[in-house]
């Protein structure tokens, strides 16, 4: 098998030789009687093909073998969000509306937050689907005016946790930034001495430290702290994955004089 079932209208050849102009979309939906009719309705459009796919595997075949300009995805289908990151992290061409039943805040939020680029409900007609299409095209961003209000208060509240979590990992000192970074990275507290050459002792004393300086009760939840603030942060990234390297060999230490 070369790759997974696309709905019966078929997959289109990846060249644009023969629709040069023609915008690809994807529509991405596990109710394959409205993924194959949606598709089959745009793809009436002029200027426009569609092809549509069931599960998020096959949607991320499809990306991976042709050229597509916006998928339109069922959020509510299992690992839809982190598809939209990676999809929009691999592919930066790509606009993703949300075509979904529902519309609650939580979704919104994440959807957006994963860099969607519209939201639009399933009980809405073609035309605005099709408004919504061409909006993204154009760099806009389509969220439902009685879902606007409270997802920019979500956006500005968590831009603000982000802000002050930044504060309290900055008053970190580099020490504790490193066993943190080890914490995140995975590593038990016994591979953290190991790590930095610490005593078992001197790394449940820096744990304890970050904990008070974070207002933290948990490590779980100064790793979590701490990963959603260096989420997307490539220093901040890069130096996690250097202090979870392995040394081959101590440090010197000279010698004490007799």
């Amino acid at each position: 098998m070369t790759g997974p079932p696309m709905r019966r209208l078929g997959l289109a050849p990846s060249s644009r030789t023969s629709r040069p102009k023609a915008t690809q979309v994807l529509v991405v939906d596990d109710h394959v009687s409205f993924a194959e009719a949606l598709a089959c309705r745009l793809d009436t459009e002029t200027g426009m093909h569609a092809f549509a796919a069931t599960t998020i595997e096959q949607a991320e075949w499809v990306l991976a073998q042709r050229e597509v300009d916006v998928v339109l995805l069922n959020v509510e289908l299992g690992g839809s969000i982190a598809f939209s990151r990676h999809a929009l992290s691999t592919h930066p061409d790509l606009h993703i509306v949300v075509v979904a039943a529902s519309e609650g805040e939580d979704y919104v939020v994440e959807a957006v937050r994963a860099g969607v680029s519209a939201w639009v409900s399933k009980n809405e007609s073609v035309d605005h689907l099709l408004s919504a299409v061409s909006g993204t095209l154009r760099g806009e961003t389509w969220i439902p005016p009685r879902l606007l209000t409270s997802v920019i208060a979500e956006l500005k509240s968590a831009q603000r946790d982000r802000v002050e979590h930044g504060q309290l990992l900055d008053a970190l000192t580099r020490r504790e930034k490193e066993v943190l970074r080890c914490l995140a990275s995975g590593l038990t507290r016994d591979e953290i001495a190991d790590q930095l050459y610490l005593s078992r002792n001197t790394v449940r004393t820096h744990i304890q430290s970050c904990l008070k300086k974070l207002n933290v009760h948990s490590t779980l939840a100064a790793v979590a702290l701490a990963r959603r603030n260096w989420a997307g942060q490539s220093s901040a990234s890069s130096e996690a994955i250097k202090t979870a390297e392995p040394r081959t060999q101590p440090p010197f230490r000279a010698p004490s004089s007799a």
